[in-house]
């Protein structure tokens, strides 16, 4: 893994992609990090009921280069002095919950999904996402469900400074569309699993096109990234109170509100410009 900082946030978005076996291991870890330093590799593998060989597939799945290699990374994250820097809990809402008690677990929730996903930002992607819409002359986005709200938030935001894109969530628009693409057009695939399937279509079909392939989602080396060539991603934990509900969403909003920004400062007077523009019309609308 690339950032061995976040190494615990990399390993939950690859878990979906394991098989079985080595699932049993990710989880573990996921859910013991502390007590890695203090096992065995045969001590590992009796505890996740698998056989030392799976631990050594483990670890070069995850690209490290041996067990101990692991064991120091996880040492150093659940330091003394790293240990006010993750946090391994995660509350749900429960039946005998207050409205206080509610209300502080999803802004806790939230601010959570917020500090994942910013510490997995890759900027070089974010930077070249940029770049490709800068230069797009048609952008297309995708997205179903709760992804949906994301592509609008961004179609509102990219418009408001002069990109005009298109958002889609039915099938048959969005794999038309795509199909039509050229390599002058972007094409932004939006699903938090990774797996949504008109989504995982469109996108296929925009790189077959030519177009800049773009995906945000929480899990890497699913269906969407293979059809991606650049991949943002986010960082939300399942949630069976919540699943895919309102915190995935402010993830993927978080990531397309820094793209929104980058694009406005990349080109600041001409999109304030067109923000002021913009705001102007609508207080005459409003005013009428």
């Amino acid at each position: 893994m690339e950032n061995k900082g976040n190494f615990l946030l990399q390993l939950r978005g690859l878990l979906p992609s394991l098989n079985p076996a080595i699932r049993k291991i990710g989880e573990y870890i996921l859910n013991n990090p502390e007590k890695i330093k203090h096992l065995r590799i045969k001590d590992l593998a009796k505890e996740c009921g698998v056989a030392e060989s799976t631990i050594t597939r483990f670890v070069r799945i995850i690209n490290l280069e041996s067990f101990q290699q692991l064991k120091i990374i996880l040492a150093e994250l659940t330091s003394e002095e790293a240990h006010g820097k993750i946090e391994l809990v995660y509350d749900e809402v429960e039946k005998e919950d207050s409205i206080e008690q509610i209300a502080d677990k999803i802004l806790s929730i939230n601010i959570k999904a917020l500090r994942d996903t910013r510490n997995l930002i890759d900027v070089r992607e974010i930077e070249r996402a940029i770049e490709a819409i800068d230069k797009a002359e048609n952008i297309d986005i995708y997205g179903a469900g709760g992804s949906f709200v994301a592509a609008e938030n961004a179609r509102m935001r990219l418009y408001r400074i002069g990109k005009r894109c298109i958002i889609y969530n039915d099938p048959n628009q969005q794999a038309v569309s795509a199909s039509l693409l050229t390599e002058k057009d972007v094409a932004i695939g939006i699903s938090n699993s990774g797996r949504t399937i008109s989504t995982i279509n469109a996108l296929k079909k925009a790189k077959e096109s030519g177009a800049t392939t773009i995906c945000i989602t929480n899990y890497n080396q699913t269906p969407l990234t293979r059809y991606a060539d650049i991949k943002l991603f986010t960082s939300t934990q399942d949630s069976a109170f919540f699943q895919e509900s309102m915190v995935s969403r402010v993830a993927q909003i978080f990531i397309l509100d820094i793209i929104y920004a980058g694009l406005a400062i990349k080109n600041f007077e001409q999109s304030i410009n067109r923000i002021e523009k913009s705001s102007n019309a609508l207080r005459d609308v409003l005013l009428t």
